[in-house]
């Protein structure tokens, strides 16, 4: 069993917690009205793993439409993105289910958008690690 997760990524991904505030709307696929909504906790240009709370049956192979993705520095992008399911996880203790998705297509701006928020983080995240304590 590999174990070497880091060998498998293509793309570079970044990490968030609740107080950064990453958050996305989606559709349960093709023609559905309701808006459903999700917390991001990481993102690449490949894909991106979402928490969502309530009782869904999301299975892995699923597909959905990323219709919004919102940092707390401000929207990302608004298009429809369609995306796959890549895995599901979710425990009946738990009141949330967690889902890995690949992007399926990601438009040019969209794409422009997401590497430019990575590479905020990127930055804002060696700047933290390099900074010379206060004294």
């Amino acid at each position: 069993m590999q174990t070497d997760f880091a060998e498998r990524r293509r793309h570079i991904r970044v990490y968030f917690d609740a107080t950064e505030e990453m958050g996305c709307e989606f559709s349960n696929g093709a023609g559905a009205t309701k808006m459903l909504r999700a917390s991001v906790l990481d993102l690449s240009l490949g894909g991106l793993h979402l928490s969502v709370t309530g009782d869904f049956n999301f299975v892995t192979g699923d597909r959905i439409i990323l219709t919004r993705l919102r940092h707390r520095t401000g929207l990302v992008c608004e298009e429809e993105i369609p995306v796959e399911i890549r895995w599901v996880f979710t425990q009946a203790e738990f009141s949330r289910l967690y889902m890995g998705c690949r992007f399926l297509e990601l438009p040019e701006e969209s794409r422009g958008n997401i590497a430019n928020l990575i590479s905020v983080k990127l930055l804002e995240s060696s700047t933290a690690r390099f900074s010379p304590p206060n004294d």
